[in-house]
């Protein structure tokens, strides 16, 4: 089951893990490189903000954005709509 919005935050704090990420961890996580990683910000595909100079990027937007992909790869093969 996908975790969403209010899940993603409630759940990240009571498991002690990280709601944000800095950009670097995003980048480990998705594997991409920086210029990738700036262009779904860019575009609104993950979301972030800036504290002080470092940009934060929610770990909700990561997992979504990866919920969008293999929805799209499976829509792709024809395994869902």
């Amino acid at each position: 089951m996908p975790i969403t919005g209010v899940e993603a935050t409630s759940q990240g704090s009571a498991e002690g893990q990280p709601i944000v990420a800095s950009v670097n961890e995003a980048m480990v996580a998705l594997k991409i490189g920086r210029a990738k990683i700036y262009e779904h910000l860019n575009s609104g595909e993950l979301e972030s903000y800036l504290e002080g100079t470092s940009r934060r990027i929610l770990w909700r937007s990561i997992y979504s954005y990866i919920e969008r992909q293999l929805q799209a790869e499976a829509k792709r093969r024809g395994h869902g709509g």
